[in-house]
């Protein structure tokens, strides 16, 4: 049967619990802690493949966790539209290399970041508040982007292009639906996607590709 969908202070509630494993409250649940090691690297691997892109300051996602805290899995497939996605990023691309010469928001890591007897920050008491840093997005005022400008930057671009009824944008643009299984981009669309993406492509075609 489905559960139903908790707050996040649920999932924060049972990480502080279970900061201190040496407790003896926890002992009897040992074998669950050891037989959860081997689901880590899965853990971890969603954990990546849901990382917020440089053009998003932050992404919620539903994460789906044992009651003991022993593991939790963030519980999202990322789904693209891949002209859209190679242009996001060759728009980060070109911005990150502005960054890199001018050094504005980025500054060196002091090495090591923390002592080998710090303990871990709690996320409510240290995390929480603070304000998300500044996306890294291209202005897109120009009027020759006037077709993608008001989507490309959507957390999940053109997903909702059937809601919108007869607007001037569906007569370019046809998508299923946030699976993005059947797209269809008018070729002016595809021309300044494929602007945005020329960083990125190759000059000379790739028969590995």
């Amino acid at each position: 049967p489905q559960k139903e969908i908790l707050p996040p202070d649920v999932l924060r509630k049972i990480l502080q619990d279970h900061g201190d494993m040496s407790s003896k409250r926890y002992q009897s649940e040992k074998r669950l802690y050891l037989g959860a090691l081997k689901y880590v690297p899965h853990a971890l691997y969603k954990l990546l493949e849901n990382i917020p892109m440089p053009w998003e300051s932050y992404k919620e996602v539903p994460v789906l966790f044992h009651v003991t805290g022993a593991i939790s899995f963030v519980d999202q497939v990322p789904k693209v539209i891949e002209p859209v996605y190679r242009a996001q990023w060759g728009t980060a691309w070109l911005l990150m290399r502005r960054e890199k010469r001018d050094r504005r928001h980025f500054k060196r890591m002091r090495f090591p970041p923390f002592d080998d007897e710090e303990p871990p920050l709690d996320y409510v008491d240290h995390l929480l508040n603070v304000e998300p840093g500044e996306a890294v997005q291209l202005d897109l005022s120009d009027d020759q982007y006037e077709l993608i400008r008001d989507w490309f930057y959507d957390p999940q671009p053109l997903g909702d292009i059937r809601s919108m009824g007869d607007s001037e944008l569906s007569k370019h643009v046809y998508v299923n639906g946030p699976s993005y299984k059947v797209w269809r981009l008018s070729t002016p669309v595809m021309a300044q996607l494929y602007e945005l993406a020329d960083p990125l492509l190759n000059a000379f075609p790739d028969k590995n590709v």
